[in-house]
């Protein structure tokens, strides 16, 4: 503290120097230019010196140059020159009007000087503390929005560094820091244990509502100090990120308890898929087995036949089950990309219902638009979606309705559409089609078979080729899934999209 008075000391000295230097040589000017013939003008010249050291170098300047200006006046001007004897009293007057004005005017200039000087702080503070909210809204992570609050406090104090250490699980840790090339000196720091003793630098805490969340280090710039004002300031974007942290602490309570719910919710669908959907098929194996290794009378051909298909029957059940879950799986890890190649859109389809019986293809009415041919797909993954969904579309529409698969090419995409005539979708249950294990009402425990992870598995394979598959319902009853695909290949989307509500 003495040091700095010091300083400030040897400051004003060398301004009185300057003011004293300008009076002189404003004194020359006068004499050289033989301004003085008019006295009235010489008070007047003297107040330009007074006005110029008030705005430059403030009040003590300004005073300074008042009283050397009026000696300066006194001796050179006023007869008789050359001494500080006064013989009019008018003189006097003037004399005693001119340092009164003088220093009223230096005074008034060096006040306006310190209004300007604060009014300049208050709007980078006022500037500080909007682009600080600024950031709370617009920042998405938490780091970046403390960095912009750190960049904004070194605009009000002019920091040499600062970082924001924050407490998590018992430790400190580094989050915020300025410029970023201290980040390793500020670690060292917030590993320390008693961090309020450190003696190099200020340590702030960000605290709100009788909780710290962190503190603030910082160190500035050689001979500064913090002014009340500037404490106040710094204060205010402490609270700002002191909302910041707090927000991320909501955040990830509110994350946790996301992933609890969505665990809760699938450990409940796969609950409800093993009680049903692999208990189902598994009873009707077992049942087909013990009776064809019953003891009692032989059954006839016919009668194992029966029980053998149904053996066969639920063990590809089971099968698509299984592989529907591992096609899941590998969809959201992102290991099942496509593999690109030209086919006919005719074969694609083809390829597609081959695996149906002939009574099924009897109710599938194809229809193929003139203009397209060939299309870059993953034969196999597109092959699978389009079985699925000509397969849910027959097995929930009335044994006597068709399905129609219809293609066409808009612009630089094809569409291929696949409409039935089934219940339709409720407008509830719409946006959640395509949720893995997701099932519409009434079906969860309905002898139609399915696990509700067929349509997340054809979101996904479509998604990935840089698609959409979207569901709606149809006017005249039914429903439609749509497949929207680019004509070239396209990189693929996020298959996180598929656990996505």
């Amino acid at each position: 503290m003495t040091a700095k008075k010091g300083s400030r000391f040897w400051e004003r000295a060398v301004h009185c120097v300057v003011a004293t230097v300008g009076v002189g040589l404003l004194t020359w000017i006068i004499s050289a230019w033989n301004l003085e013939a008019s006295k009235a003008s010489v008070p007047i010249l003297y107040l330009l010196i007074v006005i110029v050291a008030a705005v430059l170098s403030g009040r003590t300047a300004a005073v300074w140059a008042s009283v050397s200006s009026f000696l300066a006046f006194n001796w050179f001007f006023v007869t008789p020159r050359y001494t500080f004897t006064v013989q009019e009293p008018s003189e006097w007057i003037t004399l005693s009007m001119f340092l009164l004005t003088a220093i009223v005017t230096g005074q008034l200039m060096a006040l306006l000087k310190v209004r300007a000087s604060e009014a300049h702080e208050r709007q980078k503070e006022a500037t500080a503390l909007s682009e600080a909210s600024w950031a709370i809204a617009s920042k998405l992570d938490t780091k970046s929005a403390l960095n912009e609050v750190v960049k904004q406090i070194d605009k009000v104090i002019e920091l040499e560094a600062a970082a924001v250490v924050v407490h998590q699980d018992g430790m400190r840790k580094v989050v915020a820091v300025y410029p970023a090339n201290t980040s390793e000196s500020f670690t060292a720091i917030a590993g320390k244990q008693n961090v309020d003793s450190l003696t190099d630098g200020i340590i702030l805490p960000i605290e709100m509502n009788d909780t710290t969340f962190g503190n603030l280090f910082i160190t500035l710039s050689s001979g500064n100090s913090l002014t009340a004002a500037q404490k106040r300031t710094v204060q205010t974007l402490l609270n700002h990120a002191a909302v910041i942290l707090q927000k991320d602490g909501f955040m990830q309570i509110q994350t946790r308890a996301q992933a609890l719910a969505d665990a809760d919710k699938l450990k409940t669908a796969l609950l409800s898929m093993i009680s049903h959907d692999f208990r189902s098929p598994l009873t009707s194996i077992k049942a087909s087995v013990s009776t064809l290794l019953g003891e009692g009378k032989p059954l006839e051909h016919e009668t194992k036949r029966g029980l053998y298909q149904t053996i066969e029957q639920e063990t590809d059940r089971l099968n698509r089950i299984v592989g529907n879950i591992l096609d899941l799986s590998r969809l959201e890890a992102g290991a099942w990309k496509p593999k690109y190649e030209s086919v006919q859109v005719s074969e694609l389809i083809g390829m597609a219902l081959s695996p149906f019986s002939s009574e099924q293809n009897k109710r599938i009415v194809v229809k193929l638009d003139d203009k397209l041919n060939e299309i870059n797909v993953d034969t196999v993954q597109i092959v699978q979606v389009l079985k699925n969904l000509v397969e849910n579309a027959l097995k929930y529409s009335p044994p006597d309705s068709m399905v129609h698969v219809e293609t066409t090419m808009e612009h630089s995409e094809v569409k291929i559409k696949v409409l039935d005539r089934g219940r339709g979708i409720s407008e509830e249950e719409l946006p959640h089609i395509f949720e893995p294990f997701f099932r519409g009402t009434g079906l969860q425990e309905s002898s139609v078979p399915g696990v509700g992870i067929g349509l997340a598995v054809c979101r996904g394979l479509v998604e990935a080729h840089g698609g959409n598959l979207t569901a709606e319902n149809r006017a005249e009853g039914g429903a439609v899934f749509s497949i929207t695909l680019p004509l070239q290949p396209a990189v693929p989307n996020r298959s996180a999209t598929l656990c996505e509500s």
